[in-house]
């Protein structure tokens, strides 16, 4: 097994905790070329994984289709929603470190609730080297009895020597007032950052809803086609999302909703992809 590396985590709220698997020369010399003639290209995917469990398999655990979704996309960053950690009906597993050490990734976790003995939250995979790990509680109405979320932020180190942050969130499913709260609290905290940032995940609300329309206020949509990504059969909302900012500082060269035999078993949403390019 490769050595975990531990990197300093700054934070708002103390996170589970920042580890890293080394990459092999392989992978890393192709990561280092992967370059567009603008600057520096960059494969982010998201995906909501439903902590691994097929839909229509009741209490079954498949993190090895999950993991080669996650391979077969090729992506460089990979915003993870519904992840276990050590949680009784994932028997116990480190759902993302299982995962990075099969995808030869670096990793982190940040957990949003405790469950089943372990922990329930969002978590970031990067072929690149990651430091300077922020979670952030999101908030919610006062009256509203429902589900922790966070928004988790890492910084990321690119093979052109520049860094960006790449966050990762899972909004409120169940209160439009609460995505608005978050939305306002995402963008207040991604505006502080000192690097252009990507912010990818589930936020629970579709393309042209309130709540997405405050997240655009500071954050630029990545998508163009704005295809759908969930149910993953006949899909016909978007509620998974990835925004860049600053305007200027990126620029889109492609984009999928990945609709595979595979990804439309392997959970209840539907991975999508964007290529960027980093502006030099």
């Amino acid at each position: 097994m490769k050595t975990l590396n531990f990197f300093l985590a700054l934070t708002v709220i103390l996170s589970l905790g920042l580890y890293a698997c080394g990459g092999n020369k392989a992978s890393q010399q192709s990561v280092s070329t992967k370059t567009a003639s603008l600057g520096q290209s960059i494969r982010v995917l998201t995906y909501n994984i439903h902590h691994a469990n097929p839909p229509d398999k009741e209490g079954m655990i498949d993190l090895k289709s999950i993991a080669e979704v996650i391979r077969q996309s090729e992506a460089d960053l990979v915003a993870v929603q519904e992840l276990d950690s050590m949680a009784d009906r994932s028997e116990q597993n480190f759902q993302l470190k299982s995962l990075a050490e099969e995808l030869n990734m670096n990793f982190h976790f940040f957990s949003a609730i405790p469950f089943q003995g372990g922990a329930y939250g969002v978590g970031i995979l990067s072929r690149f080297p990651i430091s300077q790990a922020q979670k952030i509680a999101l908030p919610e109405a006062a009256d509203k009895n429902v589900e922790d979320r966070v928004l988790g932020i890492l910084k990321i180190s690119l093979p052109n020597e520049k860094t960006i942050y790449f966050a990762c969130t899972h909004w409120d499913v169940s209160h439009q007032e609460n995505r608005e709260l978050q939305a306002k609290a995402t963008n207040e905290a991604c505006s502080q950052l000192d690097a252009p940032v990507i912010i990818s995940g589930d936020f629970n609300a579709k393309t042209e809803s309130n709540p997405m329309n405050l997240l655009r206020q500071v954050f630029t949509d990545a998508s163009q086609k704005f295809a759908p990504t969930i149910p993953t059969i006949n899909p016909n909302r978007k509620i998974d999302h990835i925004l860049y900012h600053p305007a200027n500082q990126f620029k889109l060269l492609d984009e999928e909703v990945i609709m595979t035999p595979l990804s439309q078993a392997a959970s209840d949403h539907l991975p999508y992809w964007v290529d960027l390019v980093l502006l030099d």
